[in-house]
């Protein structure tokens, strides 16, 4: 008999009112409650925090969890039931590591469990169903909410409030009328390596490149240690010139600087000078390609934990973002 396994993390899906707002305070097994599910279940809880406290540490024991989980033959697909925020980062995490045919649906809830309408149980319901089903073999690691199932790469949370939170990513499946129907599979990319424990104490700070910006929160981090930098630029990926400086000086450190656009879509691109992505590519600054800054950090995170020559990182990284 096949079973889809339940890991709960926390997040609003578990949350409940206490002075001061609402806080993690279910279980796995309690937010399953008597959803009147037609396929086994197991629990297991691995966290019980937000998601907005989550830590790297925190994202090597989900991946761990979710790797035993998918070698246990009777296990059919894993949900992890998990915090909004930051959602899409750990699916994207997931992505990179995950080499089963199993699916893992993350999935979880704009309004907290003790309101009235909360859209948690419904999320849960369809994302075990989902799991469950031979049509979502292959699928890899997808968000499921609110009826559609988008792959981890590219999705993000688009709202802060709405229950339709979702979107970005290819569009796997959907739910019509309770009927579930694969609709695409995303491109594959290579799987990655899992990280070692190093990964836990990486330092990658994000520096934004706003109007007015200067180079000194830049050249702070990379005195203080950092591991990598994110620079988040403007449009296309462009940053006043003064970043140019800072990241000759971060690469000839080699300290790895990532250059992206705090655009919600389209890639970095290469079209300006003096400071533009011409000068910041041209300076020894990875491209993020098509990832946004948060999924983009996670990529150069797992590539770092495995201490990689800077050449192999690179192509590595680029192979990524294609």
């Amino acid at each position: 008999m096949s079973y889809v396994h339940v890991i709960g993390t926390g997040g609003t899906i578990a949350s409940r009112a206490e002075a001061g707002g609402s806080v993690v305070a279910d279980s796995a097994e309690q937010v399953l409650g008597s959803l009147g599910l037609s396929t086994g279940v197991t629990t297991e809880d691995v966290l019980h925090i937000n998601s907005f406290h989550l830590t790297f540490a925190d994202l090597l024991t989900i991946h761990h969890a979710v790797h035993a989980a998918c070698a246990r033959p009777e296990v059919s697909g894993v949900v992890i039931t998990h915090g909004t925020d930051t959602m899409e980062e750990t699916a994207f995490f997931l992505s990179l590591l995950h080499d089963a045919d199993k699916p893992v649906v993350l999935t979880g809830a704009q309004r907290a469990a003790d309101l009235p309408n909360t859209d948690g149980p419904e999320n849960l319901r369809q994302a075990v169903e989902a799991a469950a089903s031979a049509t979502m073999r292959g699928a890899g690691v997808v968000i499921g909410f609110e009826a559609e199932f988008h792959a981890a790469r590219h999705t993000r949370k688009r709202h802060t409030l709405a229950t339709t939170t979702f979107s970005g990513g290819t569009l796997i499946a959907q739910y019509h009328n309770d009927v579930l129907t694969r609709l695409a599979t995303a491109v594959p990319y290579p799987v990655l390596d899992a990280p070692t424990a190093d990964f836990a104490e990486l330092n990658i700070p994000v520096i934004d490149a706003a109007p007015g910006s200067t180079a000194e929160l830049f050249n702070a981090a990379l005195a203080s240690g950092a591991d990598g930098i994110m620079l988040q630029g403007v449009g296309a990926g462009n940053a006043p010139p003064v970043f140019t400086d800072a990241v000759q000086a971060a690469v000839a450190a080699g300290v790895p600087v990532v250059l992206s656009t705090r655009v919600p879509t389209g890639p970095v691109a290469a079209i300006y000078g003096n400071g533009g992505g011409v000068t910041l590519l041209d300076s020894g600054a990875l491209s993020a390609g098509q990832l946004n800054t948060y999924q983009a950090r996670m990529l150069l995170a797992v590539l770092l934990a495995q201490k990689l020559p800077a050449g192999t990182l690179r192509a590595r990284f680029e192979a990524q973002t294609l």
